[in-house]
């Protein structure tokens, strides 16, 4: 005889959260993103500006070094 599965049901437990509050949580959300994307633009654009500069740095020696040969 097959034996049957019982399943249990769990009650749930929602939360309901009026959408004004939600939506004040999501804008939150999305200013401490936008906040986080400026700190990390920041820093590429200082690296980038280094790269840069190191780029301009090296052509002038290669520049010279290839006058200084002729």
């Amino acid at each position: 005889m097959p034996t049957r599965k019982v399943r249990r049901r769990i009650p749930r437990v929602v939360d309901v959260v009026p959408v004004s509050v939600r939506l004040a949580r999501m804008e939150d959300l999305l200013i401490e993103m936008r906040a986080e994307q400026d700190v990390k633009l920041k820093k590429l654009n200082k690296l980038q500006q280094q790269v840069d500069e190191l780029t301009e740095t090296m052509t002038r020696r290669l520049n010279s070094a290839r006058a200084s040969r002729r």
